[in-house]
């Protein structure tokens, strides 16, 4: 017998070297973005899609109805600037101002009862747009209106689900809107901390920034409030600090389900804070947050909701054929 040649034997291969931490930190930084647009355009339910448009819809009918626009026919020249594009808009007369205010409320209102929806929210949006971008160009430019109007921009590209689509159907349609305008509402108020940040630093909410602010505002529960606040110990520290954590924090909390409801409930607590102690005026935020993070965080599909699809069932049933 011949002994057996080297030759004739298989190459061993040796196992691929396991990748180090820098390589396996490089490929999770890789795959970050494409997980990210995944969950962004996941598949949703049509009802927490026309949720979230039928309540943008409403907080901008809201702002419409209840703020008097003919304001803007009587402000002074010295008053105008032209810091956005709206501003270069000429001085519009009285009744071009409340005819704008009523087609835009009335458009809202059909945006929400899913008349025309889509086309009825860009009315209404557009409608809103120029008054509130009027209504900016006078003095101090006031942010009220931003947070809306950015929301609903991006809804102008959503197509809302109609009257005859179940309230279950899953789709990427009805799946990407809630989550953009999520995202819309956590860059906002994270780019709103970031600011606070980079033109004070930690001092904004460390140091005596916010008792200062205190004592120059004016509340509409009386100065005495006001002072109050702002001279106990410790506690004008807190408000700052708890404020800029809410803003920095907002895309994380807006990211889990189970944390949207509570940061909803942060925020209205927050700007009704601001309200009580400044007398600024952002429940156009807290509203919008409410039409978009409430839905987004309700686990599953409201009763009423449930009716409403039984009811449209049963209408489209043939008389005498039972249901199924």
């Amino acid at each position: 017998m011949s002994a057996p040649t080297t030759g004739s034997m298989p190459a061993v291969t040796p196992p691929p070297a396991a990748p180090g931490p820098l390589a396996r930190a490089r490929r999770r930084a890789a795959s970050l973005p494409r997980a990210l647009d995944a969950r962004l355009v996941a598949p949703g339910p049509a009802w927490r899609a026309r949720w979230v448009h039928a309540g943008v819809a409403a907080v901008v009918g809201l702002r419409l109805l209840t703020r008097d626009w003919a304001q803007l026919a009587d402000r002074p020249p010295e008053l105008r600037s032209h810091l956005n594009l709206v501003g270069w808009v000429p001085d519009l007369p009285v009744a071009v101002l409340v005819g704008l205010q009523a087609v835009g409320f009335v458009a809202a209102v059909l945006a929400i009862g899913r008349v025309r929806p889509r086309l009825a929210f860009a009315v209404a949006w557009a409608a809103y747009v120029v008054l509130a971008g009027l209504w900016g160009s006078s003095g101090k430019f006031m942010h009220n209106d931003v947070l809306t109007v950015t929301v609903a921009t991006v809804l102008l590209f959503s197509s809302p689900p109609t009257r005859d689509v179940p309230a279950d159907d899953r789709s990427l349609r009805w799946g990407w809107p809630p989550r953009a305008a999520l995202a819309v509402v956590g860059v906002v108020y994270l780019l709103t901390g970031v600011q606070k940040l980079r033109h004070s630093g930690p001092g904004w909410a460390l140091g005596d920034n916010m008792a200062w602010v205190l004592r120059q505002g004016t509340s509409p529960l009386g100065e005495g409030f006001t002072l109050a606040v702002a001279n106990l110990p410790a506690l004008p520290q807190l408000l700052a600090t708890g404020a800029l954590c809410l803003e920095l924090l907002a895309p994380l909390l807006l990211l889990v389900a189970w944390t949207r409801i509570p940061f909803a409930v942060a925020v209205a607590v927050m700007h009704t804070s601001i309200w009580a102690c400044l007398g600024l005026d952002y429940s156009a935020w807290v509203l919008t947050v409410a039409a978009v993070a409430v839905p987004a965080g309700l686990p599953w599909r409201p009763p009423w909701s449930r009716q409403h699809r039984t009811w449209q069932h049963r209408s489209r049933q043939r008389p005498g054929v039972p249901a199924s």
